[in-house]
Formats: structure tokens, sequence, C-alpha cells
């Protein structure tokens, strides 16, 4: 038995911050060490940090990230480590895991496969490796298997283990027994499980170890990384990390047998026929990095991680009303919310306009989740100290039932809570707004609304200068797709953590917090119907439509690109108590407003990014500003269910 102690670690990291992230990569492999790790696996650009977007043109993010590297490989001693960096090669910049073991670093593997869909724009700034090995900064590069004193050891990176092409393959027939993944794979809900299900299928088709390592937080501004940390065999996972950890890294270990991989293939003739094929070790570099030895782990760790029976899975016990993707979405928001206001470094205090209404309430949530992490934890108990909310009635606009429910969500979440009016500010501004059209009579029911967001909106701004706060917008993604928001307004502020939220799963996840931690002050919200209470008896739905039909509108076009017409058939058969008539209606109103508030869109806040749907111009959904969908509107208005 050749008996490994493999390592992932899930590590936060911050855009330029080299001495903080060295200290943090140098720590866990310190604890790695302790732990007899043989080889330790950190995530993609863990040295420079991630996403680096247009920052790697300059010269000196490269030649920092190396410099760095060579000071984290003086503390690798009996240790081999996988560490993610930028390097430069004749005018192209790769993005590379570079192989430490025993303080020498020996090769850089590069990545082959870049990523320009949804949020991704890496074949912006990064070159693909194409193939074979070259010299960089002095040592080999490119596709390289290391031989380790306990095995053979090779990576890909990140977008290549989700390729159907996954150079791992190549490397693997040249005889790699391990392959190890530095990523930066952001969260979506349950995303997870499907990094499970492919490693553990990369596993099983290449007979082989798989180890794979995430980074964990904030990125540079809105996506948020779970972390976690897979090690899988042929035949099983054997070691799994932590997701969205409060923690600055975390790190999982697991005792796998490199014998039992060996032996594997031996005897499973599919996979000797492909090693054995003719030409396909031509482009792969084979480094011998296996000075000194190396001992084992104790037999008895791989025992203790066995399962029971080798022949019926254990299943895994989970209670009955506990829902993971809520649970999972809920943390990664308040995750990227605490990274945000750490790394940014400027803010003292959460700020929330309170409304009474459910955008809000989750803000809240978030906030005080976010404050209890600060310092990994180390405040939880002041962490009142950091949140602080407002509500701003405007008289008899602004019901009794949502300041009762704003004011009992505060008091049950043990936050300030004050009440400031803006009836006179509101008369104020009305009186101008009526000075500079010549007539209250010409000033349109619309500007009426929103001149009371903006009242609230430039308040909140002075409060939020006055004490050093990070002001929370509360807009919602189902507001964002059809423009319910008032620019200069509610989409105001320095960070909005529910951007990527549809309205259906805010309620949903209110309904859900409200059950699982007991917050009997949410009941009250809930029960109130959804309005921006800027006009006499409005309700957000009779504005709109339901949101759940809305929310399936948005993702059958915005998210599945279907027509107009096919959106209106599946909504049609989805929402049977509605009339097709109606729905037909719904579903041109719905893309009327879409199409036409891209600019609203273009002038959101900064915001987190954690649904595979992201409406964020900048990074997630470049729609045109000026466009016509005409000819959609006329199919749909033709289009029949037949």
């Amino acid at each position: 038995m050749r008996l490994i102690n493999i390592g992932v670690a899930a590590v936060s990291v911050k855009v330029g911050d080299f001495a903080g992230n060295k200290s943090r990569l140098t720590e866990v492999i310190g604890a790695a060490r302790q732990a007899g790790t043989h080889l330790l696996v950190t995530p993609e650009l863990g040295i420079p940090g991630y996403s680096l977007e247009d920052r790697i043109f300059w010269p000196d993010i490269a030649h920092q990230s190396w410099a760095a590297l060579a000071e984290i490989a003086a503390c690798c001693e009996d240790i081999a480590v996988l560490v993610g960096l930028p390097v430069l090669h004749n005018s192209m910049i790769f993005n590379a895991a570079a192989m430490i073991s025993n303080k020498i670093i020996y090769g850089l593997v590069l990545k082959k496969y870049l990523p320009a869909y949804s949020i991704f724009y890496e074949a912006r700034n990064w070159t693909s490796w194409q193939g074979g090995v070259t010299t960089i900064n002095g040592v080999p590069a490119g596709d390289l298997v290391f031989r380790l004193p306990f095995g053979s050891v090779t990576a890909e990176i990140c977008e290549d283990l989700w390729s159907t092409a996954s150079p791992a393959r190549e490397r693997v027939r040249a005889g790699a027994e391990i392959v190890c993944n530095p990523s930066a794979s952001p969260f979506t809900p349950r995303k997870n499980e499907e990094r499970k299900r492919l490693v553990m299928s990369a596993a099983s088709n290449l007979k082989c170890v798989y180890a794979y390592a995430n980074l964990l937080g904030c990125d540079n501004s809105r996506l948020v990384f779970d972390g976690g940390g897979l090690i899988a065999t042929p035949y099983r996972l054997a070691g799994e990390g932590p997701i969205l950890s409060k923690r600055a890294w975390t790190l999982a270990n697991a005792v796998v047998d490199l014998g039992e991989i060996e032996r594997l293939r031996m005897e499973n003739t599919t996979w000797r026929q492909d090693a054995g094929a003719a030409g396909v070790n031509d482009r792969t570099g084979y480094i011998d990095a296996a000075q000194g030895g190396f001992t084992p782990s104790p037999m008895r760790n791989y025992v203790e991680q066995q399962p029971a029976s080798y022949y019926i899975p254990s299943a895994r016990k989970r209670h009955r009303d506990c829902n993971p993707a809520l649970d999972e979405l809920f943390d990664a928001l308040a995750l990227g919310l605490r990274d945000y206001f750490e790394k940014v470094g400027i803010f003292k205090k959460f700020l929330v306009a309170l409304s009474g209404g459910r955008d809000s309430a989750l803000c809240l949530l978030l906030a005080v989740r976010a404050a209890k992490m600060l310092r990994e934890g180390g405040d939880a108990k002041r962490f009142a100290d950091y949140v602080n909310t407002l509500y701003l009635p405007n008289g008899s606009l602004s019901s009794d039932a949502t300041q009762d429910a704003a004011r009992a969500l505060a008091k049950e979440l043990h936050v300030p809570f004050k009440v400031v009016s803006i009836e006179e500010e509101t008369r104020i501004a009305l009186d101008k707004a009526a000075e500079i059209v010549e007539g209250k009579d010409k000033v349109s029911p619309m500007a009426r609304q929103n001149l009371q967001a903006r009242v609230r909106g430039a308040m909140m701004l002075n409060w939020a200068n006055s004490v050093g706060g990070l002001l929370l917008v509360t807009s919602n993604l189902s507001e964002a797709a059809v423009g319910y928001s008032t620019t200069g307004g509610d989409n105001q502020g320095g960070y909005s953590p529910i951007a990527n939220v549809p309205k259906t799963v805010v309620s949903q996840m209110l309904e859900y917090l409200s059950e699982r931690d007991g917050l009997t002050a949410l009941r009250a919200i809930l029960d109130i119907p959804p309005s921006a209470e800027l006009a006499p008896g409005q309700t957000d739905e009779a504005d709109l439509m339901p949101y759940a039909v809305l929310d399936d509108l948005l993702y059958l076009y915005a998210r599945k690109r279907l027509s107009l017409a096919d959106c209106w058939r599946m909504a049609c058969l989805r929402f049977p108590e509605h009339d097709p008539k109606q729905m037909r209606l719904w579903a041109a109103d719905f893309a009327r407003r879409f199409a036409a508030s891209q600019w609203k869109r273009d002038q959101h806040p900064v915001a987190l990014k954690v649904m595979e749907l992201d409406l964020d111009p900048k990074t997630g959904f470049r729609f045109p500003v000026t466009q016509s969908i005409q000819y959609e509107l006329d199919e749909l208005a033709k289009a029949s269910l037949d």
C-alpha cells in the first residue's frame, strides 16, 4: 500500500494583497505540514487574488506573484504544494499552477480552457495553453507530470475539469496517478453537489485520485466562492471540506492508497488500451521531483475513512424540514457581504433602510449574520455595534403595519431602530417639482411616487457619509428585470446583496428562516402584500403581475433564451389558474419593461452574483440599451397554444 495524505485548502484572498495572501497560504501550508500532509492543493490564482480582470495587464502583478511564490516555496519543507499564480511568457499571460516540493519550484502547469460565458471573460485577459512544454522563469511549463517521492502528480485548472476534453486525460495516460485542480468556482445554490459529481466522475473515468481546491469568500466585488474542497478515488469521495466557512481558510485531508490506483489500472483493460495507444505521451513532459523519501500515512487513518459497508452505501441523514439550497444561499449571501465589508476596509457599520417589506427584512438578516462573522466571528457578541436601521415614513402612505413589522424585526434581532419622517422633505420636493414644470397638476403621478424614493435615497446616503456606513441597496432581481425601482432613489447605496435573488426566492427564504430560526417578526412581514407604499393602495403585483409569473417569464426569456411566444406557452401550462389572454398581456408587458430597463441595470450598484441567471451588465448580461423587440411582440400576439 502507498498511503498518501492529501490536503485541499479553501482560502479567502484579496486582489493585489500579496502580503496578506502569502500569509494565509503559508499559514495553511504550516497547518497541512502539522497534519502530516504529503500533497496540498490550494486555489486558483491564490497568490495575486481572483478575479484580476484588467489588473493583470500591469506587469508588476506577474512579477510580484513570482517573488511571492519563491517566498512560499521556502516554507514548503517536506511537503508538496500546488499554488496558483499568473506568469508572463513572450508577451502572453498564462494562468499557472506551480508545483513546489521540499522548497523547490519544479514546474508550472498552464490552464488550457478559458471560460468566456456567463460572468466569465477570461479570454479577454489570458492566453490558452495549446499544449507541449516550454520554459518560463527558468522552470518547465505546460503539460507536465511530476514524479514525487510518493507517486506521480499532475494538475488541470478550474474550467479544464468542466471541458468535454479535459487535459487531465493525456496527463493521466502519461502516468499521473493524482490529478489536482486549483479552482475559483463561484457559488450558486447546490453548485457543490455538481462539483462532486464532476470530480467523482473524473476520478472514476481516469482511474486516478482527484483533488479539488476552491477559493473562499468574496472576490474583488460581486462573486462569492463557497470554498469546500474534494478528494475522490475511483470508488468514493474520500474527503470533503466545509463550504461557506467564516474562517479565512479551511483544510480538509484524506488518506488514499495509490497502490489501489495502480492495481485498478492493471486490471482495467479499457484504461490500458487507452493509455497504450500510440502517440499519447508526445506532448507531456515528465519532471523528476522525487528527491528524498516519504513516510506513508498510518494505516489506522486510512481505515477510519472507510465506509461501514463496501456493498451498501450509508445514507445521509437529513432533517425533513431542512432545505440545503436555501441554507447555502443565505450563507453565501452573508459571506459575500461580510467579505466585501472587510476587504474594502473603510466601513464601520451596515446600514439598512427598513420598510417593513420582505427585501429590506432579508437584507437586515444578512447584515446581522455578516456582522456576527466579522473577524472570523471574533466580534460576534458585539454584532449590534455594526448594524443600524432606519424607517422613513411619508405620512399616511406609510402604514402602521409596515412600521410595526419593521420595529418588531429590529427588536427581535437586537439591532438599533429609528423612525425619521420624510413628510416635510417630500412636500418640499413636490413644491420644487411643481415650480420647475409650472404647476402641481403638471407633476406626473410617476414623478410624485419617485420623488419620495429619491428623498429616502439622499437621506440614507448622507447618513452613510456621517457614520462610515455601508448602505445596503434592497432591490431584488425581479425588480431589476422590469425596472421597478427608482433611479436616484432605492437603487442608491454602497452594495446590493440581493440584486441577484428573485422576489419569489426572497419570500421563500423568509418563510424558511422564520421556521428554521424561530423569527416570529417575519410572519407579520410575510402577511403584508409587497408594496413600495408610494401611492394609496399600491401593491407590487397589481402594478406588475404575480411575482411567480414574472420570475418564470424572466428565467425562460433571459436564461433559457426562449422566444416570447414559447415563454407564454410554457407559462400557460405552468400557471393554468390564469387565463391565457391575461398571460399573453403579462408576457408582452414583461418583455417591454425588460427591454426598456437595461439603462437602469447599467447604473445599479455592485451586487453579489449567486444565481446562474445574472443580469449584471458588467459581467453577466450584455443586453443592448437601445433595441427593438417588436417582431417578438408581433409573434407573441399571433401565437396559439396548439
